[in-house]
């Protein structure tokens, strides 16, 4: 039976494209039996149709290292595979206010060869809650994956990474017909200290922080208070420290069957930096986080940044929240990072030999009427 989350309907997309039981060309089926074909047609849909990319935690952290001191020579047969697959970046809360969001990396994925069609964005609207964004976020990917048949590589960032992931356990046939990679940049699935400070339920401010970062970040506070009182930035009550590990609990029990599918093309990207390495508005949130919560990259713990069970770790980054994704103000003024971390995910995908694209789309066996995805759909 379908779970109600969060105001939406929770459900599985099964796809295979294997004949139906009996079929002449394949007389396993009508030996097997239902259950051992549905072992086969799960087998299937877990697998994917592209392999996800074979990457190490040292081999990404290397190759950012090396990109941010210009060292990094991408070799052209990685940048030609690299140059298969459609790009689609999700980006995270007030990206309304935020000029340059990826503009880098979409300027250093051009440069590798990566045609502009190939590189899409999905701008989820900041005031409102990820389930009052699942049907513009769920019509963009439709709308993407319609203008070829190329595999995708997701890249989400802050809450865009959150919105990417929880779209995909939603989504597993989806995923399984379409996805190469997700790249999960700096995600708050855990939630954000910074988040419950704003909404008025955050730990509270002592003499243990100094008294200009004290007053700043009860400005900062005060100044969002009153937006979300005008109905502004209602994402912001999703990233609160219970909301989110809430939401990630009954997601994960809810779409358990997708984890298999989703997890190995999951790859979380992390970060954590002093709070003097920040631009001076984000220092006291920044202070504060390190006061309260521990080490963080400006807006999110690094404990926060990933969820256990599922995916994998790339490493711990040296850098701010927005320091691979903005240019500044809002970050610091070093296009060399942001270049470096576009390199990387070209690494990543590029890395590695694989089948070609196989633009056949595959069929589900019974018609959904839920409102979920159709994996065949074009």
């Amino acid at each position: 039976m379908p779970r109600t989350l969060a105001g939406y309907t929770i459900s599985m997309t099964v796809v295979t494209r294997l004949p139906a039981t009996g079929c002449a060309t394949c007389p396993w089926g009508e030996h097997m039996g239902p259950a051992p074909t549905f072992v086969l047609k799960a087998a299937l849909l877990i697998g994917g149709l592209h392999s996800p990319p074979d990457i190490g935690p040292m081999n990404f952290q290397g190759w950012f290292e090396e990109a941010s001191r210009g060292r990094l020579e991408i070799p052209e047969p990685v940048a030609d595979r690299a140059r298969r697959f459609r790009y689609v970046f999700v980006l995270g809360l007030l990206n309304e206010r935020m000029p340059g969001y990826f503009d880098q990396a979409e300027k250093e994925f051009r440069s590798l060869g990566v045609p502009s069609e190939s590189i899409h964005r999905i701008a989820p609207s900041s005031d409102a809650t990820f389930s009052e964004n699942l049907d513009a976020i769920r019509d963009e990917f439709l709308r993407i994956a319609d203008l070829g048949p190329e595999p995708l590589v997701v890249v989400g960032h802050s809450r865009g990474a959150c919105d990417a992931l929880a779209f995909a356990l939603l989504e597993p046939g989806f995923v399984s017909e379409r996805v190469s990679a997700l790249f999960l940049v700096q995600g708050p699935f855990g939630g954000s200290g910074a988040a419950d400070y704003l909404v008025g339920s955050g730990r509270p401010i002592d003499e243990r922080m100094p008294v200009p970062a004290r007053a700043i970040a009860r400005l900062i506070r005060d100044i969002e208070s009153r937006r979300l009182d005008r109905g502004q930035h209602g994402g912001i009550v999703d990233l609160t420290r219970d909301a989110a590990r809430t939401f990630w609990e009954e997601m994960l029990e809810a779409q358990a069957e997708a984890i298999p599918i989703v997890g190995p093309r999951t790859f979380y990207i992390e970060s954590s930096v002093s709070p003097t390495k920040h631009p001076p508005f984000r220092r006291p949130v920044a202070k504060y986080l390190e006061t309260y919560y521990g080490p963080n990259d400006g807006l999110v713990a690094a404990g926060d940044q990933f969820l256990p069970e599922l995916g994998l770790r790339l490493g711990m980054l040296d850098v701010s929240h927005t320091d691979l994704t903005h240019r500044f103000p809002a970050a610091r003024p070093r296009p060399r990072l942001r270049g470096a971390f576009a390199r990387s995910i070209i690494m990543a995908v590029g890395g590695q030999a694989g089948p070609e694209p196989d633009p056949t789309p595959i069929s589900p066996d019974v018609p959904d009427d839920d409102g979920s995805i159709r994996a065949a759909r074009r």
